[in-house]
């Protein structure tokens, strides 16, 4: 038995823990719970983002190995034709030198000097070709290669998915939502198509619109007249739907001032869909313009997220555009898909310091 003076007497117990002791713990406890939640659920998040990456790398590998796939087999086949031609050169060139000793004529002679001069150009080919296609064999088992890797990836998740992993549960749902997404951006597209056929074909069938007086002239931007049917198709449409596969028609047609003077005041529509159909078919007339610039700064403040996203796009498909100092400020944009596209836009876009002081000191001055 102890002595001290935090020994029990005889006869005392220790105290036992209160109500509110046992509810601090259990506060803790729910606390201690609730931080390893939080930590499980960002590491699920990560988990998502890495898989959606794998998934659309592997994608891009699958395309990149088609791509290859097809040049190796025409590669194969030019070879092949190559042979042939030199066989049958060679028999030709071997039944004219007999004809050639035989008989002196002129015509015989000169086909025969042309088919030897084409002989070496033909062996040349040959040899070109046999280079070309072995290093597409070797780009071929690099890709084979790395889909392997990618196939077992995959196996591994849906082996954890089997085991009851949570995470991968969790994975499996963000998988399907995806494809949920994929389906019904197909079905949409392909009733755009239709809706594009129908529009083409009444446009077709359609009598040719009256001539538009011509406009006013301005002294500082005269605007030119309509062009072809298409520019005045899209003056005389009141429809946003109309306006819009009118717009998107025109941004897959050749450039030019009439084309850009047409779709620029559509920018200002109030229909949100025709802003952003103004903004994609700018961004393809002006693709390589010096006034997209403005444009895209001017389509980047507009307060639909659905335009700024357009916009966005339009921008990072131009050319000759200085994309970081552009979209930097929308990384903070109230649209989590704005700031997703407009992050993985400049996480792809490298990093450079020359153009951006150059930039820097052309909009200071």
């Amino acid at each position: 038995m102890t002595h001290g003076p935090f020994a029990l007497r005889e006869g005392v117990t220790a105290p036992r823990p209160t109500g509110s002791d046992r509810t601090l713990l259990l506060e803790c406890r729910l606390e201690q719970l609730r931080g390893a939640l939080d930590e499980a659920r960002a590491e699920a998040d990560q988990a998502r983002i890495r898989l959606a990456e794998a998934a659309a790398r592997e994608a891009g590998e699958t395309r990149r190995l088609s791509v290859l796939q097809d040049e190796v087999a025409r590669a194969r086949e030019e070879v092949a034709a190559l042979h042939r031609r030199l066989e049958h050169s060679e028999a030709l060139r071997a039944k004219l030198e007999g004809h050639l000793l035989e008989s002196d004529a002129e015509g015989e002679a000169q086909e025969l000097v042309r088919l030897r001069r084409e002989v070496p150009v033909a062996r040349e080919r040959i040899a070109a070709s046999a280079q070309t296609a072995t290093q597409l064999r070797a780009r071929l088992d690099e890709l084979v290669a790395s889909r392997d890797t990618l196939l077992t990836r995959v196996v591994e998740w849906q082996r954890a998915v089997r085991e009851g992993d949570t995470e991968a549960v969790d994975l499996a749902e963000f998988i399907g939502s995806l494809r949920r997404a994929v389906l019904d951006l197909e079905r949409d597209n392909a009733l755009g198509e239709r809706r594009e056929a129908a529009l083409r074909e009444q446009l077709e069938q359609a009598i040719a619109p009256p001539a538009l007086p011509p406009p006013t002239p301005s002294p500082i931007s005269p605007l030119p007249p309509p062009a072809d049917d298409l520019v005045a198709a899209l003056a005389a449409a009141q429809n946003p739907q109309d306006q819009v596969e009118l717009l998107l028609r025109l941004g897959r047609r050749s450039g030019g001032d009439a084309a850009f003077h047409a779709v620029r005041p559509f920018v200002t529509a109030e229909d949100p869909n025709v802003r952003a159909a103004a903004y994609q078919s700018l961004g393809r007339l002006l693709e390589r313009d010096a006034r997209l610039e403005a444009l895209v700064r001017r389509g980047i403040a507009d307060s639909n997220p659905h335009v700024r996203r357009r916009v966005v796009l339009a921008a990072a498909a131009a050319r000759g555009l200085a994309l970081r100092p552009l979209l930097e400020p929308l990384r903070e944009d109230p649209d989590p898909q704005v700031r997703r596209i407009v992050d993985r836009i400049l996480r792809s876009t490298p990093w450079d310091p020359q153009r951006t002081e150059a930039d820097i000191v052309q909009r200071a001055s």
